[in-house]
C-alpha cells in the first residue's frame, strides 16, 4: 500500500488466464463471486456491449473485496442536479444507485460535495480537470463506505479522477468510516 497524490494506493494481482477469459466473454469470475448483483448485472451488460479488457478491474476487484452492497459508478454524480433529485434517472442503473446514494451520504452531503466541486472546477478553468466520481461505492460488510477507482497496468490515475477522489475524501464525512483508495490491478 502507498499513497499517490494524498490518496490511498492498493495493489492486487490478478490471474491472467481470467484478464483473457473476460476478453473472450467469459464472465463467470463475476457472475459466480459475492459481488452485488447490481454490479454483476451493469458490468456484465457494459462488457457484451463493449467486449475486450473494458470493465476487468472493476469486476475484479467487486470479485474479491467482502460487501454487503456495492455499485458501479459511471454517473456524474458530483456535478449534475439531478443526483440531488432522482429526477429523470435510468431505472435499472440510475435510480438505485441514487437510492444508494441518499442512503449512506444524504442529500445533505451530495449537495456539499456538488458544490466543492463547482468551486474547485471554476478555479481550474481552462483545464480539464472537471471532477469525476471513482469506479466503485462499496458498503462493507462493517458498513465502512468505500469509494474505488480502478487502475490496470495500461491505465494511469487522471488529474480529473484524482479531484473527485480527493473531494470525497475531504467531504464525505458521515457516521461510518469511509476510505477513499485507487486499486492498481497487476498480473500475477
Amino acid at each position: 500500500m502507498g499513497w499517490v497524490h494524498g490518496i490511498e494506493c492498493e495493489f492486487m494481482n490478478y490471474p491472467k488466464p481470467l484478464l483473457e477469459a473476460w476478453e473472450e466473454g467469459d464472465y463467470s469470475f463475476l457472475v459466480e463471486s459475492r459481488a452485488s448483483n447490481y454490479i454483476k448485472e451493469i458490468l456484465v451488460c457494459k462488457a457484451k456491449k463493449r467486449p475486450g479488457r473494458r470493465f476487468f478491474g472493476e469486476a475484479y476487484i467487486s470479485s474479491k473485496i467482502e460487501m454487503k452492497d456495492g455499485w458501479y459508478s459511471s454517473f456524474k454524480w458530483l456535478t449534475s442536479p439531478k443526483w440531488l433529485t432522482g429526477y429523470r434517472l435510468d431505472f435499472f442503473r440510475g435510480a438505485p444507485f441514487f437510492e444508494a446514494l441518499m442512503e449512506y451520504l444524504g442529500p445533505k452531503i451530495i449537495l456539499r460535495l456538488q458544490e466543492k466541486t463547482k468551486v474547485y472546477w471554476k478555479g481550474t478553468e481552462g483545464d480539464s480537470t472537471k471532477p469525476v466520481a471513482p469506479d466503485l461505492l462499496l458498503i462493507g460488510k462493517d458498513g465502512e463506505i468505500r469509494f474505488i477507482e480502478s487502475k490496470m497496468p495500461w491505465d494511469t490515475i487522471r488529474p480529473n479522477q484524482v479531484a473527485g477522489l480527493k473531494l470525497i475524501k475531504k467531504y464525505v464525512t458521515v457516521n461510518v468510516p469511509v476510505r477513499v483508495s485507487i486499486i492498481n490491478l497487476h498480473p500475477e
